[in-house]
This record gives structure tokens, C-alpha cells and sequence, in this order.
């Protein structure tokens, strides 16, 4: 189940990553992860853009951003799962959640994300649900786009 996310809540969320590398998978290269918890909030916009928390079992397992880059788009951006609740298939029906958010608004022809190419795992999972990579002219990312 998704549910809007508190500062509070981000709190917990923001411990779950735990190297630099876990940070920028999370984040990305243009979010400076070390920053207090609270300037990482404001850069996410998180007060204007839908940021989710994704429940199972009543225990706050994912966080993720779903909102309009452009019109007829959705974009899905700082996806994580908490690393204790990994490997069991919970980050495939978190991205289905989040479609099936995205796809409620019927002006939405498309659905973007973006990956670090090193993030093998998600883009993995991404490919399964098929999202197509897409030309980009950035090495850091790998922009990818799922069709209605």
C-alpha cells in the first residue's frame, strides 16, 4: 500500500542506505547525500511532490517519488527498499504500485525513470516490467520510459 511519507518517516528511511554507495544508488549523482537529513528533504522537494512510502505488513518497507516531469509523463525517482526486506520481491510489487498510481491519472502516456548503469539489479527489474532504455547523452544515468 502506498501512503504519503512524513519528515518524520523520512528520518527512518534516510538510515537505511549505509555506504555512499547505497546513497547514490538511492539519490543519485546530483543529490549530495551527506547533506543533514533535512536539506536532503528540500532538495527532493518532498513537500511538493508525491513522496510515497510503500507498507506491507503495516512496516514502512519502500519510498519512492510518482509526479508529473511534463504533461502526459510520470516520473518515478528515489526508489529505495529497506536492505533488511530486499529479496523478497517486494521492490517488483512496489514499481507495480507505483504504476498503477501513475496510470490513475488518464492524461499519463508514459512513465520515466532513471538508473545508475552500475545498478544492475534495477535495471533488471525495471527491463522485466518493460521499460525500454532510452538515447541519453549523460553516462551517469540511464533514462528509461514504460508506455501505456
Amino acid at each position: 500500500m502506498l501512503q504519503p511519507v512524513t519528515l518524520t518517516q523520512f528520518h527512518d528511511i534516510f538510515s537505511w542506505p549505509t555506504t555512499s554507495n547505497d546513497r547514490l544508488f538511492w539519490l543519485g549523482p546530483n543529490v549530495d547525500a551527506n547533506s543533514p537529513i533535512d536539506d536532503v528533504w528540500a532538495r527532493l522537494k518532498c513537500d511538493e511532490r508525491p513522496s510515497l512510502g510503500f507498507w506491507c505488513d503495516n512496516k514502512l518497507v519502500g519510498f519512492a517519488q510518482c509526479y508529473e516531469k511534463h504533461e502526459g509523463a510520470r516520473h518515478i525517482a528515489c526508489l529505495i527498499v529497506n536492505p533488511q526486506e530486499r529479496g523478497k520481491g517486494l521492490g517488483r510489487l512496489f514499481v507495480q504500485e507505483l504504476l498503477d498510481y501513475a496510470w490513475q491519472h488518464p492524461d499519463v502516456e508514459h512513465v520515466t525513470l532513471n538508473v545508475l548503469p552500475e545498478n544492475h539489479r534495477a535495471l533488471n527489474l525495471y527491463r522485466s516490467l518493460g521499460f525500454v532504455e532510452q538515447t541519453n547523452s549523460d553516462p551517469q544515468m540511464v533514462p528509461m520510459r514504460l508506455m501505456r
